[in-house]
């Protein structure tokens, strides 16, 4: 059977619906909208083990377009005083010009920075070479959990040349 990660925010309070839809065998680590921090190497330890310890097939990292913390980014609301949200916050203006031009900001962002933790994955001498040998899959997942709607993609073909 096929073991999940999923990385999200706890302020979605998305755990439900993703076993749900995903199976019981799900295992979950939050962090702040949805920022993981893979260059702490005490955590990148810890995932590592989490990984190797419960044979995970794949890794899903989920934003839900209704995220209070996603809002207040785009929002320029400082409701959340936090280095994720400084995060978030950089890459939301580094992307500005091509963010504010879609319908939804929110959803934009999510995929700006869902593609950047996996190029921090896919950076990352360790956890790279793990993905790498157990053919591990790096997913997004987009989602509206308020009304059980999700948007599954593959997000190393992000990184895929044409």
């Amino acid at each position: 059977m096929s073991k999940k990660l999923f990385l999200l925010c706890p302020l979605i309070h998305g755990e439900i619906y993703l076993k749900e839809r995903f199976g019981n065998e799900s295992f979950f680590l939050t962090a702040l909208g949805s920022v993981f921090d893979f260059h702490n190497m005490a955590y990148a330890d810890s995932l590592i083990h989490l990984l190797l310890q419960e044979d995970i097939t794949e890794i899903f990292h989920v934003h839900d377009i209704e995220s209070p913390f996603l809002r207040s980014v785009v929002d320029d609301e400082v409701t959340f005083g936090s280095g994720q949200n400084q995060f978030l916050s950089s890459i939301f203006k580094e992307n500005h010009s091509e963010i504010v031009q879609e319908p939804n900001k929110i959803a934009s962002l999510a995929l700006f920075h869902m593609k950047h933790q996996a190029n921090l994955i896919l950076q990352h001498p360790r956890l790279s070479s793990l993905i790498i040998e157990n053919k591990i899959a790096l997913q997004g997942l987009l989602s509206q959990i308020s009304k059980r709607k999700s948007i599954q993609f593959d997000l190393t073909m992000a990184f895929q040349k044409l």
